[in-house]
């Protein structure tokens, strides 16, 4: 409302009337047609000028009514528009709340809990390298003044899946060897091409220590079920067990410690995630061990929940204890050969 008055030069000068916070009229007016023991759930209280706050978008309110409806809790919606409101009997008002509040709750996004990545890239893929090296000494690439090394061949021999001598005559160590054999140069670096993302991404979660411990049990694991599950004329060789181990890793990790909506939504994404890159990845070709592939993913991600949820719980390893698990995964490889030469 604009008033006139005189200024101090005489000449009429206009000024705005303030309104006080009384002069504000409520938003919405409780209708007749609820019963007068009813009670609106949906308001948020008042606001600093005594005024009853505005009720929720109309979407919102749907998914609220949806929510009572679900809860067998009777309740009337009253209004029209923007003034629409949810009332409940006098005596259901403290579940509707609660009811409410817990979808509130739910719908809230929760903070990413950020891991630190470890700066350890260099790390994840000189314990690659080792590999190359490791393939290049078995195949003659390195002038060694060692004489008679065993034939290439024989390496696959004494190391790779036999399903026979692994279930009948106990040689379980081959579920290891296995690992560090490629049957020539185009299978080893195509797993190096394809795992070294992964490892570095693993490394930078969880230490480099524990993500090789982790790659290597998975990878046994996931040969140990192969071996079980494959008649006993099967044999296999390749890292790529481990290397779907290390996804199925990385997608638990993913799965555990970054927060996001919903535990199963978390778990299932991801493991779904890792389902389509064994798909598109790891199940054609006429020498791919599709079962093989399958079970190292399932494996690692079985050890990645574990570990995962160790990590988010008591928080990362000591030092020292994952300089340790690093080292004894070269050491638990040579006694496996150790073994195989036996």
């Amino acid at each position: 409302m604009l008033l006139r008055h005189s200024g101090t030069d005489g000449s009429p000068a206009l000024r705005r009337r303030r309104r006080t916070p009384r002069q504000f009229v409520p938003m919405w007016r409780r209708s007749a047609l609820v019963p007068p023991d009813w009670r609106v759930v949906d308001d948020s209280g008042v606001d600093s000028f005594g005024r009853a706050l505005p009720a929720p978008g109309t979407r919102t309110l749907e998914l609220w009514r949806l929510t009572l409806e679900a809860q067998n809790i009777p309740h009337l919606v009253v209004g029209h528009g923007a003034n629409q409101r949810i009332f409940v009997p006098a005596l259901r008002e403290g579940a509707a709340r609660a009811e409410l509040a817990a979808l509130a709750a739910e719908s809230r996004p929760r903070p990413v809990s950020a891991v630190v990545p470890r700066h350890n890239a260099h790390w994840a893929l000189l314990a690659l390298l080792v590999l190359v090296f490791w393939h290049g000494l078995r195949m003659g690439w390195w002038p060694l003044p060692v004489e008679h090394l065993p034939d290439p061949d024989y390496w696959l021999t004494r190391g790779g899946l036999d399903v026979y001598r692994v279930r009948v005559l106990g040689e379980w160590w081959r579920t290891a060897t296995a690992l560090t054999l490629h049957a020539d140069s185009l299978h080893l670096f195509s797993n190096l091409l394809f795992g070294a993302p992964f490892l570095i991404l693993i490394a930078r979660r969880l230490g480099l220590g524990l993500a090789l411990g982790l790659t290597l049990l998975a990878g046994i694991m996931g040969n140990t079920l192969n071996a079980l599950y494959r008649p006993l004329d099967h044999t296999s060789v390749g890292f790529s067990t481990s290397l779907f181990g290390m996804v199925g890793i990385l997608c638990a990790d993913i799965a555990v410690r970054d927060n996001g909506h919903g535990f199963k939504r978390r778990v299932l994404l991801p493991l779904a995630a890792g389902l389509a890159l064994l798909a598109m990845l790891g199940a054609e070709g006429e020498r791919t061990d599709y079962a093989a592939h399958i079970f190292g993913l399932l494996s690692g991600f079985g050890l990645g929940l574990v570990a995962s949820s160790i990590l988010k719980r008591h928080g990362p390893p000591p030092r020292l204890l994952e300089w340790s698990i690093g080292v004894a995964v070269p050491f638990f490889l040579l006694w496996c050969w150790d073994r195989a030469f036996q």
